[in-house]
C-alpha cells in the first residue's frame, strides 16, 4: 500500500526537533496527505483574514499545544478535528517531519498523516477558507517553486515559493512541503537549513 512507502520513506531520516527558545510557542500541524485517481495528494488549508496569527495564509491544520495534549500527535490531529472536523479514528500517522521556526515565534512540529479517500472534510468557516488539494507531483517538479529569504529567529533561511493555481504558499507551510518533498522524492526543493 502507498502508505508503507511513505512510513518507510519518512522513518528512514531522522527527524530534527528543535526545542522552543525564550518567547517561542510549542504547536504542531497535520501534513494530510491521500490517493486519488492512482496519485498522492497534499491538503493544504487557505486561513480566514479574521484569525489572530497568519489570517490569509496557506498553512496545514493545526496549532498550539495545550496542556492536555499528550504529545505533537495527539496537538495535530486534534487541531484537524477542529479546522477540518477530521475524525482523528480515521488518520493514520505515518511519520514526522523536521521542526520549523517562524517568524511570528511558533515552533512548529510537522505530522504526516494518511486520510481515506474520498475525503469527508468539514472545515470550520471560523477558520479555513478553502481547502486546496495539491497534488504531490507538482510540488515535488523543481520547476514548481522559486525561493525566497528569510530571518527567522534570528536565522537567514532559504525558503520555497509554491505557485499552484493562484495559490501562494510560502514560509512555513513551504519548508515543511520541502521537507516532505525530500523525503519522499529525494529531491530537495530548496535548500533548508
Amino acid at each position: 500500500m502507498w502508505f508503507e512507502e511513505v512510513e518507510r520513506l519518512l522513518a528512514a531520516r531522522p527527524v530534527r526537533r528543535r526545542p522552543p527558545i525564550e518567547g517561542q510557542t510549542a504547536s504542531a500541524v497535520l501534513v494530510p496527505l491521500y490517493v486519488a485517481g492512482g496519485s498522492l495528494w497534499v491538503v493544504v488549508t487557505r486561513r480566514t483574514n479574521s484569525l489572530p496569527n497568519h489570517g490569509g495564509q496557506y498553512a496545514f491544520p493545526g496549532g498550539v499545544r495545550q496542556d492536555g495534549d499528550e504529545d505533537e500527535v495527539a496537538t495535530a490531529l486534534r487541531e484537524a478535528g477542529e479546522e477540518l472536523g477530521v475524525d482523528s479514528s480515521v488518520v493514520l500517522v505515518l511519520g514526522q517531519l523536521d521542526d520549523v521556526w517562524t517568524q511570528t515565534g511558533f515552533v512548529i512540529s510537522p505530522v504526516v498523516g494518511a486520510l481515506p479517500y474520498p475525503l469527508a472534510l468539514q472545515p470550520s468557516a471560523e477558520e479555513v477558507e478553502a481547502v486546496v488539494p495539491v497534488p504531490f507531483a507538482y510540488l515535488a517538479n523543481p520547476e514548481a517553486a522559486e525561493t525566497e529569504e528569510l530571518v527567522v529567529a534570528g536565522e537567514r533561511v532559504t525558503s520555497p515559493v509554491f505557485h499552484y493555481r493562484g495559490h501562494r504558499v510560502w514560509g512555513a507551510t513551504a519548508l515543511i512541503i520541502s521537507d516532505l518533498v525530500c523525503r519522499l522524492s529525494g529531491v530537495p526543493v530548496a535548500p533548508v537549513e
